[in-house]
């Protein structure tokens, strides 16, 4: 299992559970996406790079840089600094999930770049949010997986793929709160969402990603760059 070390902590360069989700076969967690810059930054690339996983029947084309810390993290503040990567049907993604079960799992951004390689796209039921970024939360009701809904919100009018904009959760035992570039812009504080959050520890990934749709023949050379990983225990 390939680990690198980065602003302050370690780091294995796939999901804990291993290289290539059995649903997701078109791409896999490349080690070779995964760089460090001369100036401390982390890059997370999407490239063309075949491999085969025969215990689960899968050819994988698609190479994508995911970095997951190994550090179990309770309530406090995770925040980072990022330029989004450029391209079309790409899925960046600064998140975290359960040490002892999916759901719960806190999204802080997702990032759908679909057929606009910048993000952008026209909302007619919200105008403001023509950035297509969300935040979103999964728990458990009735046992069964729900979600608190992805929502997308106005974060400025530059560019996150040509501009550092930084994302950041507040995770106190009442609420989260969603920052992008230090303005709030949502709160969840259900009881019983944040009754299952504060039962667990937190296992903070930062992944580029693509969508099923991606062609082949259009994968971009993708650099989803991050300054740094921040975190602050409450």
């Amino acid at each position: 299992m390939n680990t690198i070390s980065w602003s302050g902590y370690k780091w294995i360069t796939q999901e804990r559970w291993g290289k290539v989700h059995k649903d997701k076969p078109y791409c896999w967690y490349d080690p070779s996406a995964v760089q460090t810059t001369l100036k401390g930054y982390l890059d997370l690339k999407t490239q063309y790079n075949p491999k085969e996983f025969p215990d689960l029947g899968i050819r994988s084309k698609i190479g994508v840089g995911l970095v997951s810390c190994v550090t179990e993290f309770g309530p406090g503040t995770f925040e980072i600094e990022a330029r989004l990567p450029y391209g079309k049907n790409l899925w960046p993604a600064f998140w975290m999930w359960s040490w002892d079960s999916w759901p719960p799992e806190i999204d802080i951004f997702e990032g759908y770049s679909y057929k606009s390689p910048n993000y952008s796209r026209w909302n007619w039921n919200k105008p403001w949010a023509f950035w297509h970024i969300d935040t979103n939360v999964h728990y458990t009701k009735d046992n069964k997986n729900k979600m608190w809904g992805p929502k997308s919100h106005f974060m400025g009018f530059k560019d996150p793929t040509k501009n550092f904009i930084k994302y950041k959760l507040d995770w106190s035992l009442d609420s989260l709160k969603f920052y992008y570039n230090n303005i709030l812009v949502r709160t969840i504080d259900d009881p019983l969402v944040m009754k299952q959050i504060n039962s667990t520890k937190m296992n903070v990934i930062i992944n580029n990603h693509v969508t099923k749709d991606m062609p082949y023949s259009e994968i971009p050379n993708s650099n989803f760059t991050i300054k740094y990983f921040n975190y602050e225990k409450a």
